[in-house]
């Protein structure tokens, strides 16, 4: 049963931390313009191109990643001692998940208005921003999963790039579709950017395929939850002693 109460309780703690290490919150929202005027820097005098879609579909997963990766693991202690007292693990989650989800709204929106007001994006801005804001989510979503299952911050944060790479390896962008077969094929399926990449690409203006688009996000996010799903199993039955 969901914890109505606990929620908005928890939700509100957590943001109050945020708050209270601004320096954090100025990184996490500080991602976007950075790697938006990098992004600009190359592409500043091109025409945009299936590469210029698949960076930014990595750069919204690396974003959401990276930002959530720390913020289980970090009150582990915190955690165990309020399971005692019944905590419910569904809304400690969920209270993450608020809090993240809007600081990942605000780094999004910077992210793609710079973007779109220095390079020809030839994108469609209502379903671009929405595949870009999902896949954030399946970002953080992989975070938090990140955070709970490898227990520590420090292991958390070096697993990130270990479940980014493969988003490149296994990737129709980098090599040809006949080259993906049996297992690899499979796993293409797994990665998050994939569907991301493909909902980005059916946002083109004037080529907006909406059926297409619409599965890619219903997969994308259906990945997300998954993740999320996995966390709360962790929470719930893992136990403390990681």
């Amino acid at each position: 049963m969901f914890d109505k109460r606990q929620y908005a309780i928890l939700t509100e703690r957590y943001f109050e931390t945020l708050l209270g290490d601004l320096a954090t919150l100025a990184w996490m929202v500080g991602q976007a313009p950075l790697i938006a005027g990098l992004i600009i820097l190359r592409w500043r005098t091109l025409q945009a191109t299936d590469t210029l879609y698949f960076v930014i579909a990595l750069s919204a997963v690396w974003f959401g990643c990276i930002n959530a990766c720390r913020e289980i693991a970090k009150e582990s202690e915190i955690y165990k001692r309020e399971r005692i007292f019944g905590i419910d693990p569904a809304a400690y989650l969920a209270s993450k998940v608020k809090i993240l989800g809007l600081v990942g709204l605000v780094e999004v929106f910077i992210f793609y208005f710079l973007l779109e007001r220095y390079l020809s994006m030839d994108l469609s801005m209502p379903p671009a921003f929405t595949a870009l804001y999902g896949l954030y989510f399946s970002g953080m979503a992989t975070g938090l999963m990140l955070s709970r299952w490898c227990g520590t911050t420090g292991r958390a944060v070096v697993a990130v790039p270990i479940v980014i790479i493969p988003q490149i390896v296994f990737s129709k962008f980098v090599l040809p579709e006949n080259t993906l077969k049996g297992a690899a094929e499979t796993i293409e399926k797994l990665m998050v950017v994939k569907w991301g990449f493909e909902a980005i690409g059916h946002s083109k203006q004037g080529e907006v395929a909406v059926g297409d688009f619409m599965t890619a996000m219903v997969v994308l996010i259906g990945l997300g939850v998954v993740f999320l799903i996995a966390t709360l199993f962790h929470l719930r039955f893992g136990g403390e002693d990681i």
